[in-house]
């Protein structure tokens, strides 16, 4: 089977759960015997049309260069956006990408011929370009899934319209199943969908980890005392880090704190870092191959997440898989993986408080970091091994190819 991933945007720093989750699922659906093919937006004006990856291909379609230019406008300061958005951004710029969109995904698909096409948060740009080409007839052989990877977050489209991605999702649902990441998006999802009378199956799949790439590994030297791999946003909180360490300094003051990713709070994360006298203890090593995150779980003694909005938690379960004590949050998809006290740490969100609390407890007991670790990697093995998550989708695969199949010879 040959299957057609669809994404309206990758960050070209290689950073986020579904680019992850992409990466090992392409590898599984490898081993069995199933080509992958990754479509996205140019994330800049000079991207190559084709990167070919050990077991797939990302295929870059340039529309009218809406996405690279909403990467050139995030790597600006926060302060300097508002004096160029009228200059970066015209009020008609969605309606002529999906239109220029709409085309050239019509020829890859001709040319490429995939069995199915597998979305992932396609909350306002290929939504329409499939709704598009299906009312046009071009994917009357090609049933399509989309993969809900988020909570509904706020949206100011280009014409200043402010919105938010659900909403302008279910606008545009070509879909004849969602499957959402957790039992709190699958709730959210069909609230949104109610409200418009939208009757579309929505399921929840948990993703899953790579046992074999994410396990214990008793020769790593711990390097790091707490660390975050994450994008660096007011969502993650990591805005808490500085007063974090700052508390925990006075009785623990050789701490290193590794961190790692890249976000628009970088800058004011690293100067509060310095503001707070901890710069000292933090290792910040930018955005890093993910090849190497294993690694650096394993060479870390606690893995601190505190998400304030988390739809699943994939870096949550590679850090259980590693055998690393996770610290989360007890809200939306983080409380659907940790049991409190047995397989991780959960504080309210936004919490500094309960947050140093619970490091705190970590750090000074040895045996708790290890039976929470432990307690953790099978967790993740009874749960969330991606072996499961794989078995569970390719039967999804396989109903909705059947099922299309027999739509069209009953038509």
């Amino acid at each position: 089977m040959k299957i057609l991933h669809l994404c309206d945007s990758l960050n070209p720093a290689g950073l986020g759960g579904y680019e992850s989750y992409l990466y090992y699922l392409s590898e599984q659906l490898a081993k069995r015997g199933h080509e992958s093919v990754v479509v996205t937006q140019s994330p800049s004006h000079n991207s190559p049309s084709t990167i070919a990856f050990e077991h797939y291909r990302v295929f870059h379609l340039p529309g009218n260069y809406l996405e690279a230019r909403k990467w050139e406008f995030l790597a600006l300061p926060e302060e300097d956006r508002e004096t160029v958005v009228e200059h970066m951004f015209q009020s008609d710029d969605l309606e002529l990408n999906v239109r220029a969109l709409q085309e050239q995904l019509e020829n890859l698909i001709l040319d490429l011929k995939p069995d199915l096409i597998h979305a992932h948060s396609v909350y306002v740009v290929f939504n329409r370009v499939l709704q598009g080409l299906r009312e046009d007839g071009v994917l009357d052989n090609l049933p399509s899934v989309v993969t809900i990877h988020g909570r509904p977050k706020p949206l100011v489209l280009p014409g200043g319209e402010k919105t938010t991605d659900y909403d302008t999702f279910v606008d545009s649902c070509p879909f004849s199943l969602i499957l959402a990441v957790s039992n709190n998006v699958a709730e959210v999802l069909r609230d949104y969908l109610s409200r418009r009378e939208l009757d579309i199956p929505v399921q929840t799949l948990y993703l899953g980890i790579n046992l074999s790439v994410f396990s214990p590994r008793p020769e790593a030297t711990k390097q790091w005392d707490v660390a975050f791999l994450g994008r660096l946003e007011t969502m993650k909180a990591v805005d808490l880090f500085p007063e974090m360490l700052s508390r925990l300094k006075p009785d623990f003051p050789n701490l290193k704190f590794l961190m790692t990713g890249e976000g628009s709070y970088k800058d004011k994360l690293l100067r509060g870092f310095d503001n707070e006298g901890v710069i000292d203890m933090v290792d910040y090593l930018g955005v890093v191959e993910t090849e190497r995150v294993p690694d650096l779980i394993n060479q870390s003694r606690i893995f601190i997440y505190p998400s304030r909005e988390e739809p699943f938690g994939l870096s949550i379960l590679e850090a259980m898989a590693c055998g690393v004590p996770v610290v989360t949050t007890n809200v939306f998809g983080p409380s659907e993986i940790i049991t409190q006290n047995k397989d991780g740490l959960a504080v309210p969100p936004g919490d500094v408080d309960e947050l140093v609390k619970a490091v705190r407890s970590l750090l000074e007991n040895p045996k708790l970091r290890t039976e929470i670790g432990k307690n953790g990697r099978l967790t993740v093995k009874t749960k969330f091994d991606i072996r499961i998550h794989d078995e569970k989708l390719l039967e999804v695969y396989q109903e909705l190819v059947k099922t299309h199949k027999a739509g069209r010879a009953d038509s």
